[in-house]
């Protein structure tokens, strides 16, 4: 499929600049719609149980909430690395965006589930997204060839964490609502990613310089 079958002939910052400004629009509507479909109980007595019977409505949130940033800034981050675009990222991204569109409705699940029955299916809906934003990444990176200069280890670190830290997030923010471990083990593997992250970048920037000179 070439960009002028999907209709755009444009590949050039300002298709790329237009694609990154509707895409946050999708993101920031996502994530105000999760919001907007939490209600207060009918009857409820003392705030005590005002947050008793909202908890599950407000721990979901936050946690889709959370899912929400985490793949904004993953999106935000590919797309710092891109140096043009064209129509098959233009289809992929459509993919991605109406995956995210589609939160609320996970959510809103995950409020209704009956014997924990939700969790599995919107699990799945988060590590879709993951799946998606990384077939996007790989096809601009490897295929398309529309990135910047990039080291191929930092490519492949960058597909990996994609794919991977949402979902992994998303479990262990579930889980440790029962388990208060849970909260340490997810801090530490996002400082552990961040860190790996900034290594390979700070390490193949610098080869890429003193080559250049």
């Amino acid at each position: 499929m070439s960009d002028k079958d999907l209709g755009n002939g444009d590949t050039g910052a300002g298709h790329l600049h237009r694609l990154i400004l509707f895409s946050d629009a999708v993101f920031a509507i996502a994530i105000t719609l999760l919001a907007i479909e939490i209600h207060p109980p009918h009857h409820w007595h003392g705030v005590p149980d005002l947050f008793r019977q909202m908890a599950p409505h407000l721990i979901t949130y936050a946690v889709s909430f959370g899912v929400i940033g985490i793949y904004w800034v993953s999106h935000r981050r590919i797309f710092s690395r891109l140096a043009s675009a064209n129509g098959v990222l233009d289809a992929l991204n459509f993919v991605v965006l109406g995956l995210i569109g589609l939160l609320p409705l996970g959510t809103e699940l995950l409020w209704r589930q009956e014997g924990g029955q939700a969790f599995p299916v919107y699990l799945t809906h988060v590590a879709l997204i993951g799946f998606a934003l990384a077939v996007l990444w790989a096809y601009a990176v490897f295929v398309g060839k529309l990135a910047k200069p990039i080291a191929l280890p930092e490519a492949l670190f960058v597909l990996v964490r994609v794919a991977l830290l949402p979902g992994m997030m998303c479990a262990l923010a579930f889980f440790s609502i029962a388990n208060a471990w849970g909260w340490a083990v997810m801090a530490a593997l996002t400082v552990v990613l961040a860190r790996a992250g900034a290594w390979i970048e700070r390490k193949y920037h610098l080869a890429a310089e003193e080559a250049a000179a």
